[in-house]
C-alpha cells in the first residue's frame, strides 16, 4: 500500500499582511457598529455600480438609475417606484388639496427647491424645509420595511388612500422603529374574523420576547386629509385617552406597546411633552400624569400595557419657509412591568430615537 499524500500546508503570510488584514477586520467591525448605533439592527444598503447605472437591491428587488448620485438620490425616486409611475402621474394631475400627502410633499419639496434656486440635483434642497424632511423619513421608512421586513400589500394600498394615509403612515413609522430595534415582524391573518388582532406581532430576535403592537394616530379636522377646517391651536383636543383604550381592547396575547401619534404643533405638543423640573428632578407633565392615573384606575389600578411611545412629528403643520419644527418623543413604561421585559424596552427606545436618521451616501462595493 503506497503512502498517503501529506496534507497541503497554507503559507503563513508575512506579518505585515496579517497586521493589515487584522487592521481591515477591526475597522470593518467599529464600522457596523456605528453604523448601528445610528441607524438601527437593520440590513445595510446594498448598491453596485455596473455599465454607467447605479443599481440598489431592496429585499429581493432591484432598482436601478444612472442619475443617482447619492442614497438621497435614490429615495427621492423610491416611493413613486413603490406607489406605481401610472398613479403617480395622476397624483400630480390633481388640484394640489385633493392629492394624496406624500405626492403633495414631494412636489411641494420639488417647489421650493426651483423658488429657491436649488442645485439641479433635486436630493440636495434645503434639508431644513419641512415638505423635504417629511417626504424623505418616510420614503425612508418605506426603504426600511421593504429591505428588512415585507412590505404588506395591504399597508400601500391604505398609503396610497388620501382617506386612510395618517394611520397607514403611523403604522409604517411603528414597523421600520421595531425593526431598527431588532425585532422580526409578523403581520396578524385579518381574514381570521374570528377575533380582533393588534397591527403586528413583534419578537425581539436577540431575547426572543413577543410583544403584541398597536399604532394609533389622533385625527384632526383640515390636517392630513382629514375633512373640515383646521381648529385654532389653543382650541385642540390634548385627551388621547381613547387611543390607548381602543389599543388595549383588541385584547392581544402579549404584551401590549403602543404607538400614539400626537399630531399636535410644536408649541402645544410642549403640554404633553416637557417635564416638569421638581428639586428631586424631572417629573412628568401634569397632563401626562393624569392621563396616565386615568387609563390605570380603569384598569384595577395598573398599567395595562407594556410600553406607550408617544411621538410628534409636526412637519405637515408648518410652512414651507420655516425651519426644522422640533420633533417630540415621549417613552413610557408601564410602572409594574415586568423585569423580564426589559430587553425589548430598552430595545424600542433606542430605536424611536433613531427616526430621521437617513444615510447619505450609497455603499461602494468591493
Amino acid at each position: 500500500m503506497g503512502k498517503l499524500p501529506s496534507k497541503p500546508v497554507a503559507a503563513k503570510p508575512p506579518i505585515e499582511i496579517q497586521r493589515a488584514i487584522i487592521q481591515d477586520i477591526n475597522e470593518m467591525s467599529l464600522k457596523e457598529q456605528e453604523r448601528i448605533r445610528t441607524f438601527g439592527h437593520v440590513r445595510p444598503e446594498i448598491a453596485q455600480k455596473f455599465s454607467g447605472y447605479q443599481f440598489v437591491a431592496v429585499g429581493k428587488k432591484l432598482f436601478y438609475s444612472k442619475d443617482w448620485k447619492s442614497f438621497h438620490d435614490f429615495l427621492v425616486g423610491y416611493t413613486p417606484a413603490i406607489f406605481g409611475k401610472e398613479w403617480w402621474e395622476n397624483e400630480t394631475h390633481k388640484p394640489v388639496a385633493a392629492q394624496n400627502q406624500v405626492v403633495g410633499w414631494r412636489e411641494a419639496m420639488r417647489r421650493y427647491a426651483m423658488a429657491k434656486s436649488a442645485a439641479p440635483d433635486e436630493a440636495r434642497q434645503n434639508a431644513e424645509n419641512p415638505f423635504s424632511l417629511a417626504y424623505m423619513t418616510f420614503a425612508y421608512d418605506l426603504y426600511v420595511v421593504a429591505h428588512n421586513g415585507r412590505l404588506d400589500d395591504t399597508l400601500v394600498a391604505r398609503l396610497k388612500n388620501r382617506d386612510q394615509f395618517q394611520g397607514a403612515r403611523h403604522e409604517l413609522f411603528a414597523e421600520a422603529t421595531c425593526l431598527r430595534a431588532g425585532f422580526a415582524i409578523q403581520r396578524e391573518n385579518e381574514r381570521d374574523k374570528s377575533t380582533k388582532h393588534a397591527e403586528f406581532l413583534a419578537t425581539h430576535k436577540q431575547s426572543g420576547l413577543k410583544f403584541s403592537v398597536e399604532a394609533k394616530s389622533k385625527h384632526r379636522a383640515g390636517v392630513l386629509g382629514m375633512p373640515g377646517i383646521p381648529l385654532p391651536h389653543h382650541k385642540l383636543s390634548l385627551s388621547f385617552g381613547q387611543l390607548i383604550n381602543s389599543a388595549l381592547a383588541k385584547n392581544p396575547p402579549h404584551p401590549l406597546v403602543v404607538f400614539i401619534d400626537t399630531n399636535l404643533p410644536t408649541r402645544w405638543a410642549q403640554r404633553l411633552y416637557a417635564p416638569r423640573i421638581e428639586k428631586d428632578g424631572q417629573i412628568p407633565s401634569r397632563l401626562l400624569m393624569a392621563l396616565l392615573d386615568r387609563v390605570a384606575k380603569e384598569h384595577g389600578g395598573n398599567d395595562p400595557y407594556a410600553l406607550l411611545i408617544f411621538s410628534n412629528h409636526p412637519l405637515h403643520h408648518f410652512s414651507p419657509d420655516e425651519l426644522d419644527p422640533q420633533k417630540n418623543l415621549l417613552v413610557v413604561t408601564a410602572r409594574n412591568s415586568p423585569l423580564n421585559l426589559r430587553a425589548g424596552i430598552e430595545a424600542l427606545f433606542k430605536a424611536s430615537n433613531l427616526y430621521g436618521n437617513i444615510p447619505r451616501e450609497l455603499p461602494e462595493q468591493r
